[in-house]
């Protein structure tokens, strides 16, 4: 284990997390806010100064580290970036318990977007902007980390290629670390500032429009304020989002292809047309289910319906969790929006979820393997997005699903031991995998008559929860290998 070149990325990272404070340092600082002032500067300081001491230390070392040792540093970076985000919280009293403002955090920076705030416009303005930036930061932070250290655990060599095609020397860490940053950065700010742009036309005030832009790239889900988004009576404002989400929520190098209008490239990905496909699908059910069953409630003209539903359903199968109206998903069973928020986006995504690529591969090797039964011999490779997956990428990815499964259940039961409901707790466990808490709080709110609010629940399951929010936004495969000798043997 190469400790020192550990200890020096890792001393940038938390030098470069110290940056983060700046936006709502200001904001505190222009609004009079002197104990969110006071937590931010601490929390910067502190960040900056143990960031800044371990670069100092080790600075000159070589820097060349294993897939191994990548793994561990994520692993360490994103655990340390959660506490250290709950320093805000706790210290400006927006949330009192230590525990609660690390859940708070960890949902913010795993764009799981599940809150234990009750009242949002109780809080001060900064710390209402610290949790959309701790979104916004965790959608890049999921963007970097699968494309510098996990590429090969989601199975998209292509990203591989598209890194080293662009590297002079693939063994140089700090180039491997500025070609992925080259590769996510200008695309993820490309698309934060025209969202931006885009929301400030539609009128909405200014700071509500930096909050929604933050936490609609990153599929996080984190309102600005108390109610839906029909508070801001602007049907525009639905149809943008959903564009973004629906972007946010499909691979990142597909996006680049998009915008650099390179066709040929666009042509060889075909999981972005099944997660649009799916989206308007949902759409269209969800317009039909409210002219069928519409509970009294006169139904409106037909495009605010569509609208409306179509926010709805890309919010969903994105996993972002924002709702057009409190009862927007009362025609989707929780069976199905489970399903759904399981399979989640896209691979290379800020979405959550086992990912459609995974879903697909195992549909065709079921198909492939029923073949079999009738033509024994028959050679036939699994292609996906023109590449062909071989058997380990297979097995990788039925391990990953059964592990999902067997994770949710286990987290399920937890929940179910402190009291909530078993359909409430799978609800819940699903949501936090999957890294789309705010759908399982607008749909509990909805279907379940008896819920408990989650600022409610035992702190055994809160913790439960926390550590499922992190398993869900890396790969589960990753952290279930940490607890196997050989991954520290070889």
């Amino acid at each position: 284990m190469n400790g020192h070149a550990l200890g020096y990325i890792y001393g940038w990272g938390l030098a470069l997390f110290s940056l983060t404070v700046i936006p709502p340092l200001i904001i505190a600082l222009a609004n009079n806010e002197a104990l969110p002032l006071a937590a931010f500067l601490v929390t910067g300081l502190a960040s900056g100064f143990f960031g800044g001491s371990l670069i100092i230390a080790l600075k000159g070392r070589e820097i060349e580290v294993s897939r191994r040792e990548k793994i561990v540093l994520v692993i360490g970076l994103w655990t340390t970036f959660c506490l250290i985000s709950a320093i805000p919280f706790e210290a400006s009293n927006a949330i009192p318990s230590r525990l609660n403002a690390i859940f708070e955090a960890t949902s913010g920076l795993t764009t799981t977007g599940a809150t234990l705030i009750e009242q949002i416009s109780n809080l001060p303005q900064s710390i209402i902007y610290w949790r959309a930036q701790l979104q916004w930061v965790g959608g890049f932070m999921t963007l970097f980390t699968i494309t510098y250290a996990l590429v090969r655990f989601m199975g998209a060599e292509r990203v591989t290629k598209e890194i080293y095609k662009t590297s002079s020397s693939p063994n140089d860490e700090k180039l491997h670390l500025f070609t992925t940053l080259r590769l996510i950065l200008p695309i993820y700010l490309g698309l934060t500032v025209t969202l931006l742009l885009a929301l400030l036309l539609t009128g909405i005030p200014i700071f509500d429009a930096v909050c929604l832009t933050l936490s609609t790239v990153s599929t996080g889900g984190f309102m600005p304020r108390d109610g839906a988004l029909s508070t801001y009576g602007n049907i525009n404002i639905l149809w943008i989002m959903s564009i973004f989400m629906f972007l946010g929520s499909v691979s990142i190098l597909w996006v680049s292809y998009l915008v650099k209008h390179e066709w040929s490239n666009l042509k060889k990905f075909s999981e972005p047309l099944w997660v649009g496909g799916s989206m308007l699908a949902l759409t269209l059910v969800m317009v039909l289910l409210k002219l069928t069953f519409d509970d009294g409630r006169e139904f409106s003209a037909i495009t605010k319906e569509t609208t409306t539903a179509l926010m709805n359903a890309v919010s969903l199968i994105s996993t972002t969790g924002f709702a057009a109206s409190t009862y927007s998903f009362e025609h989707i069973s929780p069976a199905i929006a489970i399903i759904l928020m399981l399979i989640g986006g896209g691979v290379l995504s800020t979405a959550g979820g086992v990912k459609f690529t995974r879903i697909i591969m195992m549909f065709r090797q079921s198909n492939r393997e029923l073949r079999s039964l009738i033509y024994p011999h028959e050679v036939r490779p699994l292609y996906l997005s023109n590449e062909n997956k071989d058997h380990l990428f297979i097995s990788t990815v039925w391990v990953t699903f059964g592990l999902t499964i067997l994770v949710i259940s286990l987290l399920a039961a937890i929940l179910s031991f402190h009291g909530m409901g078993l359909e409430e707790a799978f609800f819940a466990a699903t949501g936090v995998i999957s890294n789309c808490g705010a759908c399982y709080q607008q749909m509990s709110f909805v279907h379940l008559t008896e819920t408990i609010p989650l600022i409610e629940i035992a702190k055994t399951a809160k913790i439960a929860m926390i550590i499922g929010m992190i398993i869900g936004r890396l790969e589960i495969l990753i952290i279930i290998s940490l607890f196997n000798i050989s991954f520290w043997r070889h």
